[in-house]
């Protein structure tokens, strides 16, 4: 994403369950941390995004990344 350093991810076709607890999940179990959308807007919409922050080391998001593969 061009002036930010946030990514957008949609997790649809990965799993079924809300935001809140499909971050809290892969947080728990993967060591892997974002942050659902859901709660950036008004009625709270869900819509299976969770948004990543990519400002770490080269190393860290390519373990990062490898991590989320296997899910």
């Amino acid at each position: 994403c061009y002036g930010t350093y946030f990514q957008l991810l949609d997790y649809s076709n990965i799993s079924d369950e809300n935001e809140r607890d499909f971050a809290i999940r892969l947080t728990k179990e993967f060591g892997i941390a974002s942050v659902p959308v859901s709660p950036f807007y008004h009625d709270e919409t869900e819509s299976k995004v969770l948004r990543f922050c990519f400002a770490k080391t080269e190393e860290t998001l390519t373990k990062a990344a490898s991590i989320l593969c296997r899910i």
